[in-house]
């Protein structure tokens, strides 16, 4: 793993972030070798603390690539992102699927189909009958204020796939936009309240 690889990702993911999200403040992004956040197949991942904060942990003995560590950076970012454009907290399980699916979207934007993370791979290539599968074995919690995140965004049980939580808000994200002929950098910052429509079943 070199020093270069991670500096070119974060210069790139910089200059994609402040140029298409036109965002206000600067966000800082701490590097580290914890396995809290990595996506194993991947060797990297992140959570975003604040508007202004992110951890992202890179696994050296995987060594990843400079495009796979743009991409899970492009995603975080994200998520700082519309919080300095939208302070709303996630106050149910739909705001934090919908959070999930604006990140995972944008993250969409920039990959590369012949290198892309194993996290965005297996969103993309589920199909529409099994997120409304997801969705209909969610339907009931959505409003939820407690909830198990781990169970549906990360491991999955006998009902929910790996990455459940993702993969919906993917879904619901993907549809709110066509619904509403907005691109992702239009939309990004929307109330989580506006994306409801996207439960709507759409006439055939």
């Amino acid at each position: 793993m070199k020093l270069p690889q991670i500096e070119l990702a974060v210069a790139r993911a910089e200059r994609t972030i402040y140029e298409r999200l036109k965002l206000p403040d600067d966000v800082e992004v701490a590097f580290s070798g914890s396995s809290e956040y990595l996506i194993p197949e991947d060797g990297v991942g992140g959570r975003t603390r604040k508007s202004d904060l992110v951890l992202f942990s890179v696994d050296v003995t995987k060594d990843p690539s400079e495009q796979i560590i743009f991409e899970m950076l492009v995603h975080e970012l994200c998520h700082a992102g519309r919080w300095q454009m939208n302070e709303e907290w996630m106050r149910v399980l739909f705001d934090g699927i919908i959070n999930e699916g604006i990140a995972t979207v944008f993250e969409e934007t920039v990959a590369h189909e012949e290198e892309r993370t194993a996290f965005l791979t297996v969103v993309l290539e589920r199909s529409n009958a099994e997120n409304e599968n997801i969705l209909a074995s969610l339907k009931g919690k959505l409003f939820d204020e407690e909830y198990d995140y781990h169970e549906i965004f990360f491991d999955g049980n006998d009902r929910l796939p790996r990455w459940a939580g993702y993969s919906l808000g993917y879904f619901l994200v993907k549809k709110y936009l066509a619904m509403t002929d907005k691109t992702i950098e239009q939309a990004f910052a929307d109330k989580y309240a506006d994306f409801k429509i996207a439960l709507e079943k759409q006439p055939r």
